[in-house]
């Protein structure tokens, strides 16, 4: 057998692997024994669990996992601070948990005395902090359920679309078994189901979702009083309270009946919007637009439904890197005022360089060089930033694209990677703190002084 023959043969063996694990495993086989799982919606921004907690705050997910990870943590500080009161320090030996958080701080110590020396003890409190933070908060996104147990609502059309867009394409919808108008139990895992009909043929457009429009939600939420996304209701309430602030400045009082009818407004203007200018051009009156928006409305699917989880990695929101990232450069001026005093902020508008310029006209690039320094600190709040959130988030959206294409054992490979990936991310946004710090509290005169020593101290010998 020849190199071509044998090479078409693995070619062969290698399609019908891929068209078996790829396509018959996943689109056949896993939705009939009920494995097969839907492809869920990705989403940017964060989604909202309540709305108008404070006056236009919205609680979102990420901040639940944002506050377990805190309490975690506190939790864990307790823990090892009690193991190191249990007996004195020359006979204190750490064990289990805590000697895995003194291996990690003495790595870390270890690390920042190399580069800070005696300043050590000023930056690696913040730096060991963010990195059990970032660590405990990227592994802890991979444990199963997650970031898929959560509110059952309706799929919703792009809220932030144009009026004039009549359809507002939004998230992907699924059909979902087992729900009815009366009410659902919020905070289930909902299975998803491709084989709607009974019929034993899979649709893959229900296993990927289809895309809703405004009408779609509009008749979702009117037919399952319960599946209200928080964030429409959201921008609901928000609504309301500016009319109702409206009618308290001209001294009016608001009253139930008052918010009762801003309500009905309030549906009646978003039902309008399913309508085209020419279809609202051909109408008369207003009650002719209303009644042909709601025949629109009623001839929509009403039954597409998303999953809102009641977790999601707090790192694939972009606040949380982008807060971290202005804490470690805020903190690192602080270092640098703290070390060298005023003469700190030389380093980025270097006036003694001007003042030299007649004895060293070179000193004209000092300056030029320290207000590069600058466009140098800004710059690193969005590598600190992006760094962060685009590896987790991208690792993320990659097992769930991989859970969807086979719900076993393909993603197994991905969560050992994503293990080692959290972990990453977190040891270089905190070694990054720290080689941060080191060249702010660390004066270039310094540096001269001390080579000059090291050279003296060879010569002598």
């Amino acid at each position: 057998m020849n190199a071509a023959l044998r090479g078409l043969l693995v070619f062969i063996a290698l399609v019908i692997f891929v068209a078996v694990v790829c396509v018959w495993l996943p689109f056949n086989f896993l939705p009939s024994v009920g494995a097969g799982v839907a492809l869920p919606v990705i989403s940017l921004p964060a989604e909202v669990l309540a709305g108008n907690i404070l006056p236009n705050f919205d609680f979102t997910n990420t901040m639940t996992s944002l506050l377990l990870v805190d309490a975690l943590l506190i939790l864990a500080a307790v823990v090892v601070g009690r193991a190191y009161r249990s007996a004195p320090p020359d006979r204190f030996v750490p064990r289990g948990f805590t000697n895995f958080i003194e291996l990690i701080g003495e790595f870390l110590y270890n690390q920042a005395y190399n580069l800070l020396g005696k300043k050590t003890r000023a930056v690696f409190p913040l730096a060991a902090s963010i990195f059990l933070f970032l660590l405990l908060g990227n592994w802890i996104k991979l444990v199963p359920g997650f970031e898929s147990v959560g509110l059952t609502v309706c799929a919703e059309y792009n809220v932030f679309a144009p009026e004039t867009d009549p359809e507002a394409p939004g998230q992907l919808g699924y059909r979902v078994s087992g729900l009815n108008a009366q009410g659902q139990p919020a905070g289930i895992l909902t299975l998803f189901n491709s084989d709607n009909d009974g019929d034993g043929v899979f649709n893959l457009s229900e296993r990927t979702g289809q895309r809703v429009v405004r009408a779609n939600t509009l008749h979702c939420e009117e037919k399952y009083s319960w599946g209200k996304a928080p964030l429409a209701q959201a921008m609901e309430d928000r609504a309301i309270a500016a009319k109702r602030a409206e009618v308290e400045a001209k001294g009016e009082k608001w009253t139930a009946e008052k918010e009762e009818k801003a309500r009905k407004e309030y549906h009646n203007k978003q039902m309008l919007k399913v309508l085209t200018a020419d279809e609202k051009a051909a109408l008369g009156s207003e009650e002719e637009k209303l009644e042909a928006a709601k025949k629109k409305i009623e001839a929509a699917d009403p039954d597409r439904f998303t999953l809102v989880p009641f977790f999601r990695g707090m790192t694939t929101d972009l606040n949380l890197p982008i807060a971290l990232a202005l804490i470690v450069v805020v903190m690192v001026q602080v270092w640098g005022v703290q070390a060298l005093g005023g003469g700190y902020f030389f380093k980025f508008l270097n006036l003694p360089a001007l003042g030299k310029l007649r004895k060293k006209p070179m000193g004209a690039i000092d300056f030029l060089v320290g207000l590069i320094e600058i466009i140098s600190e800004l710059s690193r709040i969005v590598s600190l930033t992006f760094r962060l959130f685009g590896a987790v988030f991208a690792g993320g959206v990659l097992l769930v694209v991989l859970s969807f294409l086979m719900a076993f054992v393909l993603p197994l490979p991905i969560y050992f990677l994503e293990l080692f990936v959290g972990g990453i991310q977190a040891y270089v946004f905190a070694i990054l703190t720290i080689i941060y710090a080191s060249q702010a509290v660390v004066h270039h005169g310094d540096e001269e002084h001390g080579h000059a020593e090291a050279h003296g101290h060879k010569a002598s010998h």
